[in-house]
């Protein structure tokens, strides 16, 4: 029994978590909502021991909600991605225009980031909103760690290009 109070506290800590990973590749909440109680069945189906065993639970099972979005939509049950993000908070002091810059700003950025490619995507989401480090993103998506801090880079770069150049030359 404790072994079972230990496991849901684990999945209570990570639910969250695996739920917007899941959000992010799916096109919709219930898909999303779907996916992260797939994900949660099954390791709570899985042997104590095998799942005791992981280095890191939370990594397991972000891979596992990352590989099950993508057998769904392979198999064509989804056939959109979208990123559907809460926007940090701004400072109270802000006037009513920052607040609204600032929310058209990240709005673009949103988009930019919803035009990436899926593995893109991925990583920026694994780094800049769930805060993962550049091992834990390289154990996620098997890539080397290097690979994983140039895609970074470059993902940066682009979508800094491409909002200046929204910004300087209006919509495109």
């Amino acid at each position: 029994m404790t072994a079972d109070r230990t496991f849901l506290n684990d999945i209570d800590q990570i639910r969250d978590k695996v739920f917007r990973i899941t959000k992010r590749i799916l096109i919709s909440q219930e898909e999303a909502e779907d996916a992260t109680q797939e994900v949660i069945v099954k390791l709570w189906q899985m042997d104590a021991t095998k799942r005791n065993g992981f280095r890191s639970i939370e990594a397991y099972s972000v891979t596992m909600a990352k590989n099950y979005c993508l057998d769904r939509l392979k198999s064509k049950q989804a056939q959109n991605l979208s990123l559907n993000e809460k926007i940090g908070n701004s400072k109270m002091s802000d006037s009513l225009q920052t607040k609204i810059e600032q929310t058209d700003e990240l709005n673009w950025v949103g988009t930019l980031i919803d035009q990436l490619p899926e593995r893109e995507r991925m990583i920026i989401q694994l780094r800049e909103i769930e805060q993962y480090d550049f091992d834990e993103i390289a154990s996620i998506l098997n890539l080397p760690e290097g690979t994983v801090r140039v895609y970074l880079s470059r993902i940066r770069k682009k979508i800094r290009k491409q909002f200046l150049e929204i910004q300087n030359h209006g919509i495109k």
